[in-house]
């Protein structure tokens, strides 16, 4: 399991739209289309120095970065792929706070 969040305005927006994926492949592909396509799954870079975020419980978060934006390149413009959002493998799962209540 992974988990993604973009990076929104504040830490609790980006919270919100938290989503969980079997594995990176689907992540990826989520992230794609979240994008409408302005990219390609071969443009998503995902960092390998990692941290623990304690204020979330993800105790391994990558950035998720992109190479390019529609027709601008990244690399070419700034030599390094722009972060979109973060992205976890070892995190406290999100529970559902309903779970048993009618």
């Amino acid at each position: 399991m992974i988990i993604y969040r973009p990076h929104r305005g504040s830490l609790y927006d980006a919270m919100e739209e938290a989503r969980e994926f079997k594995d990176i492949q689907e992540m990826k592909e989520y992230i794609v289309e979240l994008w409408d396509n302005k990219f390609s799954l071969d443009d998503i870079v995902i960092e390998n120095d990692c941290v623990n975020d304690k204020r979330i419980g993800w105790k391994d978060a990558r950035s998720i970065c992109i190479k390019r934006l529609g027709k601008e390149d990244y690399i070419k413009k700034y030599k390094y792929p722009q972060c979109i959002g973060t992205c976890a493998t070892n995190y406290i799962r999100p529970t559902d706070s309903t779970k048993g209540e009618q």
